[in-house]
Parts: C-alpha cells; sequence; structure tokens
C-alpha cells in the first residue's frame, strides 16, 4: 500500500488566502452565531454574532481570536428561513472581526443562502406596510364594542357617567388579560420550536466531530487509496503529534459530495491515529462517478509522519 508522507508541520503558518473579489453577494445581517474549532482533537464553541451573509460565505464578529486558514464549524438562523450549519474556512480575522468561506454545505442551504441574500429591498416595504395593516386591524378591534355578556349591566339605574366609567374599565381590563395570555402563548410556542431546533442542528455538528462515528446506510464502493488520491481538491497538514513517526492507517467512507463522512483508525498508535482523523476529517474530494453518478467510497489512507 502505497502512503502519503506528511512532515509534522509544528512550526509551519497557514498563509492567509488572498483578497479577491466575492464570487456571490452578500446580505447585512445580524444574528447569534456559534462557531466551532477543533484543535489538537479538542471542539471550543466560540459565541459571535453575524455581520453579513452569502452563499458563499458570513462575515462575524466573535468572542475569541481565530487564525486564517483553520478548518471550522458554523451554525447560524436565517430569518424566516431556517437554520445552516456549514464547514467553513477562517479567510481573515481583524480584531474579532473575521470572515468565513463555506467549504462544505448542503445543497439545500446553500440554495436557501442564494435566494435569502438575492431578496429585493421592496421586501422590507412589503413587511413595513403588513404591519402596518395588522396595527390598524388591531386598533379597530380595540375600538369594537364589547361582547353582551360584558355589555350587560344590572336592572338598578345608575348615573351616565358612572355607567360608562363602569364600562370602559371592564373593557380595559379584559383586553389586558387577553393580550397577556396571547402573548405567553406564543412565546411557549416560539421557545418550544427554537429548542427543538437547536437540539436538532447540535446534534448533527456534534456527530461530525473527531471521535463521533457516523453511520453509513448507503451502500459503498471500494476504490483504492491512489484513485482516491488523484480526486483530492483539499488537504489539511496533521498536527499534535509532536515528534512521533510512524504510520496512521484510517479506514474511511467518502460522501457523494466528496467530504468525509466516516473514519475508523485500523493500525498506528493512538496518537498518531488521532493526529491523523483530526485532519483527514476536513479533507475534500471531487466525486467519485460510478455510471456517470456520484457514489459513496470506501477506502484506506494510509498516513506517513516522520
Amino acid at each position: 500500500m502505497s502512503t502519503v508522507a506528511v512532515r509534522n508541520p509544528q512550526n509551519l503558518h497557514q498563509p492567509r488566502p488572498p483578497a479577491g473579489r466575492r464570487v456571490a453577494p452578500r446580505r447585512r445581517l445580524a444574528v447569534p452565531v456559534n462557531v466551532t474549532v477543533l484543535r489538537s482533537g479538542v471542539p471550543d464553541a466560540v459565541p459571535g454574532r453575524t455581520i453579513e451573509v452569502g452563499e458563499s460565505g458570513v462575515g462575524a464578529v466573535l468572542a475569541a481570536e481565530l487564525f486564517p486558514g483553520e478548518l471550522v464549524g458554523v451554525e447560524f438562523r436565517l430569518p424566516e428561513s431556517g437554520f445552516v450549519l456549514a464547514k467553513a474556512r477562517v479567510c481573515y480575522q481583524d480584531r474579532l472581526r473575521c470572515g468565513l468561506q463555506f467549504l462544505a454545505i448542503p445543497a439545500d442551504q446553500r440554495e436557501m443562502l442564494g435566494a435569502w441574500a438575492l431578496e429585493r429591498p421592496e421586501r422590507n416595504s412589503q413587511v413595513v406596510a403588513t404591519a402596518k395593516s395588522e396595527s390598524a386591524a388591531r386598533a379597530q378591534r380595540t375600538e369594537a364594542p364589547l361582547p353582551k355578556w360584558l355589555s350587560d349591566t344590572p336592572s338598578v339605574k345608575t348615573p351616565p357617567n358612572q355607567a360608562s366609567s363602569s364600562k370602559a374599565k371592564i373593557s380595559a381590563r379584559y383586553l389586558r388579560r387577553k393580550i397577556v395570555m396571547v402573548l405567553a402563548a406564543s412565546i411557549i410556542v416560539v421557545g418550544a420550536v427554537g429548542w427543538w431546533r437547536w437540539e436538532q442542528g447540535w446534534q448533527e455538528l456534534e456527530s461530525r466531530l473527531p471521535g463521533r462515528s457516523v453511520e453509513v446506510t448507503r451502500p459503498t464502493v471500494a476504490v483504492p487509496q491512489e484513485v482516491m488520491l488523484r480526486l483530492l481538491v483539499h488537504k489539511v497538514e496533521p498536527r499534535g503529534a509532536m515528534k512521533a513517526t510512524g504510520v496512521a492507517v484510517l479506514a474511511a467512507v467518502i460522501g457523494r459530495d466528496g467530504s468525509v463522512i466516516s473514519l475508523r483508525p485500523v493500525s498506528g498508535s493512538d496518537v498518531l491515529t488521532r493526529a491523523a482523523m483530526d485532519a483527514l476529517q476536513w479533507w475534500k474530494f471531487e466525486p467519485y462517478r460510478q455510471n456517470g453518478q456520484p457514489v459513496d467510497v470506501e477506502t484506506r489512507l494510509a498516513i506517513e509522519f516522520r
């Protein structure tokens, strides 16, 4: 079995990607964002807030410093659309403000980002007009006459001024109670939906971290290492092995989109296999095709440390 020679990169720096024009439009957006950084096999969650979002990446202000070239996991929610969960690369970092370029993102989420970024400004005016019409309708409902059971008065005659004052107090109390009940129900529903979506997204993100096995139920095609290395388009050098030498062999499953979806140690010390898994999970390949269709691939990758 041929091997891939990797020198121990303890003192190497990954260069900052060259600046260039964006390949897709971006749109300003300020929502919470969670960034997961994997360093020496230990996940580190960094909270922050987005600045602008587009189909190809996101700009954000984070609570910790990242380094150009680092690979991270990104999670945030588009208003009125849904959650975005993707792998990304740090393109630049300047005073806690950084730019992240998407590397691996589901096709449906990429289409959702592209459609959202291209929405015309007229949509905002439509939202404002809708809000104004709802406010007018709410005001009309407030001025509507009281229900019959509230408007009924006792048979005892009361002065006109006192009767109108009593009706106004009952109306105000009824409206306040109704508004409080509606707001409480809305908060409960929104909180439950948000919690469920957060749990679903976090479970998917955790499944991609080192040490998490991913079950692959689709049939795979066995392909030699030499063939898959010719399809390699993005490579991350192993780190954290210190001065250890040897060979780590991993059994890998490559998805139809070219991303690594499963890794399992075959041979090698724990230190070497851990460093190799931390790096290989971020590798990216061109899809392997069989009869013109992309398929899942099962292969073995040997990483040599020297």
